[in-house]
């Protein structure tokens, strides 16, 4: 209840606040996996129905959530390194059922040089990779629909310092890219970072909104215990 928010095109916008305060509930509605909520989402300024996570990652709507967990909602571990990458665009590599395996491969191995994933081989078990390089494979199958709206819950928790960097600018380069980006984290240091804009949320609720260089580490704190704001409408990916 009572959030209103806008995310545009070419721009990284951080969701701040204690953890536990609609943050995580907030992306998973917006990707259709939580349901019952009421509200209006728009995109390019037209009212859309998101249903379920196939609804949110096909047709014009392009989102792309990369969850919190990547063992138990990001990945198949026991799949291969090519299998999961290609797993969340079989559509678009597909045509009448068969998979095209030229333009398969092509995207994959496009994919492992922008994340520099680094691993023995595509057909090997996705879960024998460092953590951060299953983190890399999990932004990158859904890169691989070339989504507009992208969704981040708390990427970057529990992997490696290098590897966080790398997640870091490449947001940056998405954003700049044209992408519209919307970005839990529970580190400060992180917000103030990768962030334009920052939507501090307590108890459901959008409290107050922090922009450039007032994304600051006691802004956020102060932010985050402050009890005062409404609303109810959400626009994401809309132009700049």
């Amino acid at each position: 209840d009572n959030i209103s928010l806008s995310v545009r095109a070419g721009e990284v916008v951080g969701l701040g606040g204690l953890d536990g305060q609609g943050q995580r509930e907030l992306l998973l509605a917006f990707f259709g996996v939580l349901r019952g909520l009421s509200g209006e989402i728009l995109i390019d300024g037209k009212p859309v129905s998101i249903a379920s996570p196939t609804e949110a990652s096909h047709g014009r709507i392009g989102m792309a959530l990369i969850p919190e967990d990547r063992k138990t909602e990001g990945l198949m571990l026991p799949m291969t390194v090519r299998e999961n990458l290609s797993f969340a665009a079989l559509d678009r590599l597909s045509k009448a059922g068969i998979i095209d395996r030229v333009a398969e491969q092509r995207l994959i191995d496009d994919m492992v040089g922008l994340l520099a994933i680094k691993t023995a081989g595509l057909d090997i078990p996705v879960g024998a990779l460092s953590g951060g390089n299953q983190q890399k494979v999990v932004i990158a199958k859904w890169l691989m629909r070339q989504p507009r709206i992208i969704l981040l819950n708390d990427p970057t928790r529990g992997i490696d310092v290098g590897t966080k960097q790398e997640i870091y600018q490449l947001m940056r380069k998405l954003a700049d890219a044209g992408a519209a980006i919307l970005f839990y984290s529970t580190d400060y240091d992180e917000l103030i970072g990768c962030c334009d804009r920052v939507l501090v949320l307590y108890d459901g609720a959008v409290k107050r909104e922090l922009v450039g260089d007032g994304i600051t580490e006691h802004a956020l704190i102060a932010s985050a215990l402050n009890i005062h704001g409404d609303a109810s409408r959400i626009e994401l990916g809309g132009k700049a």
